[in-house]
């Protein structure tokens, strides 16, 4: 079924949800969503309705977009991914948003054989390099912990492809002096991967930045199948199991290791550091005496996972952070991973109570399937959301 709450409606179609301004060949909304989620949802979004601009698109492109939106919010990934394949083969649309909501749709659902392939396609219809497979980016990128400290979590296949995610993950350690990266959630590791995260130790061993690492045994039992003794062959598999041996607190095994490094590439193996302590746990127990003239950490309201129910839990959390915060209240989406549709009706209903307390809420970087549904539900009327880029 195809909800339509935005966009332009064809000819002679006087029925639906929106009527069209004949004058501007736009539609202006009116959205009733008190049998939802209580009558305060249908008082904000009348109250908004005035508020919403429409952007023309065709028609046809704004039913798929709508419609895969609601799809997947309601966990129909199958149903999803039909409808915007129909709609890029069947009357062949030009609309980038929804090329970029399908291809972030295979990576959620973990496609890559569709993705690779439609890159191609992408590639000849629009005559430039297709989106990048990343098969393992950070979750939530750098999201403060409860005392304030970044973590990070690393799911799926740590390769190249995310490189741009770790650059900006080390300039956030460097400026926060401490780092905490999970990684009991890797699925595999290769060898541009393992480049990639050397690097990252390297750039925060320079800027001095305090580095826990949870899951390393996890990390490693990935690495040691590569580690074969006499055979001088990826190098870069043996400095990250040795960093990780380090994290393990194992000094013993690490010298073991050490030995087998030397042996194996007849050159030096690294020296061996005591691993420091979690650095969540240091600031609590001895705060570094600079804190206490540095500026606060820019901080923001983390929405990840999936986000589910009439009246979610996230809600009632987000009212009291913004209570406590500024006129500016930023929300990191990047690691949000479905909003369902009740949920963000809800969402839009705090939205828009914060937007008439004075607060500007801006919503960064959700997935391409999320934003669609955010735009479906007039999100971004009441809050302003930040793309990632395409």
């Amino acid at each position: 079924m195809v909800l339509s709450f935005f966009g332009k409606k064809p000819q002679g179609d006087s029925k639906g949800v929106g009527s069209a301004d004949s004058g501007k060949g736009e539609s202006t909304t009116t959205m009733d969503f008190s049998h939802i989620a209580g009558g305060d949802m249908g008082r904000a979004l009348a109250a908004a309705a005035d508020k919403i601009q429409v952007q023309e698109v065709t028609y046809e492109d704004v039913a798929a977009i709508e419609e895969a939106a609601i799809l997947f919010a309601n966990a129909n990934e199958d149903g999803a991914k039909a409808v915007l394949e129909e709609a890029i083969n069947g009357v062949g649309s030009q609309s980038e948003r929804i090329w970029a909501m399908l291809f972030d749709l295979y990576r959620l659902i973990g496609d890559k054989a569709s993705f690779d392939a439609r890159g191609v396609a992408y590639a000849q219809a629009y005559e430039k390099s297709p989106p990048v497979w990343q098969g393992c980016a950070p979750q939530a990128a750098a999201a403060p912990a409860r005392d304030g400290a970044p973590a990070v979590n690393l799911t799926g296949v740590l390769s190249g492809a995310a490189r741009t995610q770790f650059e900006q993950l080390a300039r956030i350690g460097v400026k926060m002096g401490k780092l905490k990266i999970e990684l009991s959630r890797l699925k595999g590791i290769d060898e541009a991967g393992c480049i990639l995260f050397n690097d990252t130790l390297a750039m925060l061993k320079q800027g001095k930045v305090k580095v826990a690492m949870g899951g390393a045994q996890q990390a490693l039992s990935l690495l040691e199948p590569r580690l074969k003794v006499g055979e001088p062959e990826g190098r870069v598999y043996w400095q990250v199991a040795l960093a990780l041996m380090q994290q393990l607190g194992d000094q013993e095994k690490f010298e073991d290791m050490a030995v087998n490094y030397a042996i194996t590439f007849e050159e030096s193996p690294p020296s061996w550091d005591a691993p420091v302590s979690d650095p969540t746990e240091s600031v609590v127990t001895a705060p570094e005496p600079v804190a206490a003239v540095m500026p606060p950490a820019r901080e923001c309201f983390i929405l990840d996972g999936v986000v589910s129910g009439s009246q979610p839990d996230v809600v009632r959390k987000l009212a009291v952070y913004a209570s406590e915060h500024g006129n500016m209240i930023e929300i990191d989406a990047s690691g949000l991973q479905r909003l369902e549709f009740v949920s963000a009706g809800s969402l839009f209903n705090q939205f828009a109570t914060l937007q008439g307390q004075g607060k500007l809420c801006v919503i960064r970087h959700p997935n391409e399937m999320v934003a669609a549904l955010m735009r479906v539900m007039g999100i971004d009327q009441v809050a302003q959301i930040e793309y990632k880029k395409f």
